[in-house]
């Protein structure tokens, strides 16, 4: 906030506190009944609000996104960490903890203080009483009433400086720096969330693509067989329940495939918004080859297991959390104890003033004052302020520690669910692509069937249903894997 700011709030306080404090006449009540109720504070409007969201939005740039570049899925990792509000939010509260780290080692130096005042203002005084006649010479003869105008300089310096706290502020230090840690070790887990985000939510989306892809295959192979159909209903060959059922199939592929396209518009919004982009940025993204997968998890279990307790980041942040919660503990112990400081003082101080009513005019004082001290301060007595402190900071630690365990079993459980899905997605792989050959033989064989005459209507749309669905299966079975191997390097740290 700049100067004309600060000093525009405080006119506009002053003011109000002074209308408040001396209402005018014409706005004062006669008696206390007549006074009106007090006016709730204004509700901003909803224009006014409208135009905060649009100078904030300004704030944060959204054009980053290229529509003529197809973006795989590294480059979307790299957009959703730069551009996410969410790993903005996790930086500052890193770089706040870091300067939290930086205050609490200043306290290990000393504390010096400039102080400096002038001013002036105006005396008077009465002297009344009877006139004394001990005969005692007074150098001033000051009459019965005096005043003067007087100004006043002062000046000093003030150092002070903590010999001994009894380790307070070495473990207030130790404190901020495990919050530091947490609050990096937390970083690195807001990068691997959205890392994840981006993941699962690029899978879906190309999930959803070959759902298209197989939407679109069968709605051909329905106007093939409303083809083969229509054919055969014109010649007579076909009576026109067996034609409706055709066209009845047909409509089912076009709602699917309409189906199919908009959960993929749906999938694609979710990424851009993982990314922090804009739903109108034109985002284009590139295919991805399912069968690069690795069929085979590369590592045992134990060694996935073990990466989680050695390297995931909100776990370890949860480990500085509790270890900042036990010097904090440390540190509010030793609050309660003495401690000895040492201060130093340098001052100069000039007072001049006139006098009227008197034989001397004006009088000058000039005074310089050095001193050195050593202080020691033990609150000895505060209601249970310290002890209930103590308290707290005790109940942090455990708390701490509990929320330590927690989060370690709930880890371990995500690694083990993480590596028992990814498992058995990869053991329905090979059944999915075999329920995919054998319906595609199926459909074709029964398809040249039926426009031999040999086979019904109703065996040849079963087949391309079953057709339809394994080609979803496989789609699905793919994304599985997908997924879940990503769920499993993100549970593990790896991600």
């Amino acid at each position: 906030m700049n100067r004309p700011t600060r000093f525009f709030l405080a006119s506009s306080v002053m003011a109000f506190m002074i209308s408040s404090a001396f209402p005018t006449a014409a706005n004062t009540p006669k008696d206390s009944e007549s006074m009106p109720p007090e006016k709730p504070s204004p509700i901003p409007s909803t224009g006014e609000m409208a135009r905060q969201l649009e100078l904030m939005a300004k704030l944060h740039d959204h054009s980053f996104v290229d529509p003529n570049k197809s973006y795989t899925l590294p480059e979307l990792v790299n957009l959703a960490q730069r551009h996410n509000p969410s790993t903005k939010m996790v930086w500052e509260t890193a770089v706040q903890a870091a300067a939290s780290t930086g205050m609490s080692e200043a306290q290990f130096y000393p504390t010096l203080t400039l102080e400096s005042s002038y001013g002036g203002g105006y005396w008077n005084q009465t002297l009344t009483g009877a006139t004394s006649q001990s005969g005692i010479v007074v150098p001033v003869n000051f009459d019965d009433q005096a005043s003067g105008a007087y100004s006043s300089l002062s000046a000093g310096v003030n150092l002070r400086y903590t010999l001994f706290d009894f380790g307070q502020r070495i473990a207030s230090v130790k404190a901020a720096k495990q919050k530091q840690d947490a609050a990096k070790f937390s970083f690195n887990a807001a990068n691997q969330q959205v890392t994840f985000q981006v993941t699962q939510s690029y899978y879906t989306l190309e999930t959803d693509r070959r759902l298209i892809t197989a939407a679109e295959i069968s709605a051909k192979s329905a106007i093939d067989v409303l083809a083969s159909t229509q054919a055969k209903y014109d010649q007579g060959l076909l009576t026109e329940p067996v034609l409706l059922q055709a066209k009845q199939a047909k409509a089912q592929a076009d709602y699917d495939l309409v189906n199919a396209r908009a959960n993929w518009e749906v999938a694609r919004l979710n990424l851009i918004e993982v990314i922090g982009a804009e739903p109108q940025c034109g985002l284009n993204v590139a295919p991805y080859d399912f069968s690069k997968l690795n069929g085979r998890l590369v590592a045992p279990l134990d060694q996935f297991v073990q990466s989680t307790l050695k390297q995931k980041p909100d776990l370890l942040a949860k480990v500085a959390q509790a270890q900042a919660a036990e010097q904090s503990l440390r540190a509010t112990k030793a609050s309660t104890l003495p401690q000895f400081s040492l201060k130093g003082v340098q001052s100069y101080q000039d007072f001049n003033t006139s006098i009227n009513g008197a034989a001397i005019h004006n009088i000058g004082l000039s005074f310089q004052n050095y001193a050195g001290f050593v202080n020691v301060s033990w609150p000895f007595f505060d209601g249970g302020l310290n002890r209930n402190k103590v308290k707290e900071a005790a109940s942090s630690w455990r708390e701490a520690n509990e929320a330590v365990i927690r989060a370690r079993d709930q880890a371990l459980a995500d690694v083990w669910r993480s590596y028992t899905t990814a498992r058995a997605a990869l053991d329905r792989k090979q059944s999915a692509d075999a329920l995919l050959q054998a319906s595609q033989a199926a459909y074709e064989s029964l398809l040249a069937s039926f426009n031999l005459g040999r086979t019904s209507i109703q065996d040849v749309l079963t087949a391309r249903t079953a057709l339809a669905q394994a080609m979803a299966t496989q789609a699905q079975s793919d994304n599985a894997i997908a997924a879940s191997l990503a769920s499993l390097t993100y549970a593990s740290g790896q991600l």
